[in-house]
């Protein structure tokens, strides 16, 4: 439990409060604790801990979809990046100078001006909004380079019904995506207004807002006629609503987006602060700034950037209630650990969440740094057991290792994810399948790059585990890295023995890896399919060889990094891919912008653990 009242000098009301919110939150351990940033105004410390790095004005953060945590160094005029891993910091887009350049290029290379939020799309491009060159861009995942995505780069309010591109805006602030992932809805703060951006036409219009400050009614629809008293941010809810905060208007509203219609919840429209919690429609709010939802959609958190504090609007009880979640209300810095209720903050303006445990990331700006609240109610019931804690055989099939990985409670067929390499690492997807009643399967096949006595001892490993554990006849073979060819390989050769093919950084072309890491690994692959250098080019690999899984529609989810230099997305996976969609083949993707080779798998797996479950419903 929090030490509430620790360092506090609130009143009777603030102690009543503490008293309510402890009570509220049960027995969460909730802490909060810096993960980058010294204090010092400075941009330094790239490749190095994040916690040793200096920033500028942290804004807008969110969880990647590997789990690195991405956020606007807003004053460096930077995007960077901390390693989940590591806890290490990178430089993901710009060159810490302000300029408008660098479109089609290499994102090290373009100049950016105040990027205030960042979004990834459901397909991994990375999107950002920058406020004081009125533009979104993006980094586009598979080519690595940043695009132009809205703006001239000149303010103003023009272009509806055209192009985005050629359109202007007044200071846009929050961008976020509507839940088919279709459209791209941009917060146009100077312009009163959310515009609209369909992502397959690039065609630019207004969703919300008449351009007037006024107050927005309540039950108003989504429409050019409605107004909107400066729209700040937005975010996305699980169920597909939005989430609206109104900057000068000091209130929240959910947009139905089934009815289109907006909802006041929060915020009597008066500006203020206090600590106790307090009806959601009678709270004041000072300047939100962010919007975040947490996973259960039962939590919205609000950056309100006034009052220094995190604040969220609680939906677990009978009626919404707006509470204190971080911050004193008073201007600071600190401590940064471990009592939320006690860390000063200064005009903070980013609020993102984890999307798997509930974590909490805030930008604390004028502090620079970033810090996170862990410990907070909201997460899904999706907290998986680890794969060593499963009972697992292990058995010999002509001498090479084979684990079978049994769930609790198998599920109806005995379905199964086979892994083709690398048991045990990365094994989010294995883990969540495990939850649901699958078998986790893998033989040893080390340095066999997937040759011919790799298939060999795969047929042998299929029946023996079929007859093993009466698994079904068709699982999801999975391939990771150099696993990729094993894979493949198998699948392309028994396809009518596999329900779906998982690739994730997959080694497609021995030629791309490891002929160009490695001459030791390179010649072993060269044996493996009884080749040398004189014969090399009769090797056939599985790009060679699509067509198979095409003709017997074996579907495809394939997960990369689009800056993978160790195995290059566009001469293995992308390859693939493009094939695949020349085809009208069935194939899921998931590139990750800005990614390398690791982290392999995805934070959140549930994208694939759907998708292997409807494979064999």
């Amino acid at each position: 439990m929090i030490p509430i009242m620790s360092g506090l000098n609130h009143s009777l009301t603030g102690i009543v409060f503490a008293a309510v919110l402890v009570a509220s939150l049960a027995s969460a351990e909730i802490q909060i604790e810096t993960v980058a940033g010294t204090g010092s105004r400075d941009y330094s410390g790239d490749s190095g801990p994040a916690a040793e790095a200096t920033l500028n004005n942290p804004f807008g953060v969110i969880v990647a979809p590997d789990g690195d945590i991405i956020f606007c160094d807003t004053g460096n005029h930077v995007i960077r990046r901390i390693s989940r891993a590591s806890g290490d910091i990178e430089t993901l887009v710009g060159t810490g100078e302000i300029g408008l350049n660098g479109d089609e290029g290499d994102p090290l290379q373009a100049s950016l001006h105040e990027p205030y939020e960042v979004r990834f799309h459901p397909s991994g491009d990375l999107y950002w909004v920058e406020m004081k060159n009125h533009v979104i861009r993006r980094l586009d995942a598979r080519t690595n380079k940043v695009e132009r995505v809205a703006g001239t780069g000149k303010s103003g309010f023009s272009g509806d019904g055209g192009l985005a591109v050629e359109a202007t805006m007044n200071r846009p602030h929050s961008i976020q995506f509507d839940a088919s992932g279709e459209t791209l809805l941009i917060c146009d703060i100077g312009n009163h207004r959310i515009r609209a951006v369909d992502l397959s036409s690039g065609i630019i219009s207004t969703w919300c807002g008449n351009g007037s400050a006024e107050a927005t009614p309540d039950g108003a629809l989504v429409s050019s006629k409605t107004p909107l008293k400066g729209p700040r941010a937005l975010d996305l809810a699980p169920n597909g609503d939005l989430w609206l905060a109104l900057r000068e208007g000091n209130q929240v509203f959910r947009i139905d987006a089934k009815a289109m219609t907006l909802h006041h919840i929060a915020g009597s429209g008066k500006k203020g602060f206090h600590p106790e919690p307090r009806s959601a429609q009678d709270a004041e709010l000072s300047g939100p700034k962010g919007v975040a939802i947490s996973p259960d959609g039962k939590l919205v958190y609000l950056a309100d950037t006034e009052s220094h504090t995190v604040r969220a609007i609680d939906f677990r009880g009978d009626e919404p209630v707006v509470r204190l979640i971080a911050g004193t209300g008073s201007r600071g810095d600190g401590p940064d650990t471990p009592d939320p209720l006690v860390c000063e903050m200064n005009r903070l303006h980013g609020v993102g969440v984890d999307p798997v445990n509930g974590d909490l990331y805030i930008g604390d700006s004028e502090t620079n740094k970033v810090r996170k609240v862990s410990g907070l109610p909201g997460e899904l019931p999706m907290a998986r057991r680890s794969l060593k804690e499963y009972e697992t055989d292990e058995f010999l099939i002509d001498g090479r290792a084979c684990r079978v990985t049994k769930p609790t409670v198998p599920a109806e067929g005995n379905p199964w994810i086979w892994r083709a390499r690398f048991y045990g690492a990365f094994p989010a997807v294995d883990e969540a399948l495990l939850a649901e009643g699958w078998h986790v399967a893998w033989i040893d096949v080390g340095h066999l790059f997937g040759g011919p006595e790799a298939m060999k001892t795969f047929d042998q490993f299929y029946l023996s585990a079929l007859e093993r554990y009466d698994l079904k006849n068709t699982p999801i073979l999975e391939g990771f890295s150099r696993g990729g060819l094993a894979a493949t390989n198998w699948a392309i050769q028994n396809p009518g023995r596999v329900a779906g093919l998982y690739l994730d950084a997959p080694v497609l072309d021995i030629n791309s890896w490891p002929r160009q890491a490695s001459d030791e690994l390179y010649s072993k692959a060269l044996d493996a399919y009884g080749l040398d250098e004189a014969t090399l080019d009769e090797w056939r690999g599985p790009l060679d060889r699509l067509e198979a899984l095409i003709s017997e529609k074996v579907p495809l989810f394939l997960v990369a990094g689009g800056n993978d230099k160790v195995v290059p997305y566009n001469e293995n996976g992308g390859r693939l891919e493009k094939f695949y969609r020349a085809k009208e083949g069935a194939i899921t993707t998931l590139i990750k912008a800005g990614a390398g080779h690791h982290p392999h798998s995805l934070h959140d797996p549930s994208k694939v653990v759907e998708w292997a479950k409807s494979l064999v419903e």
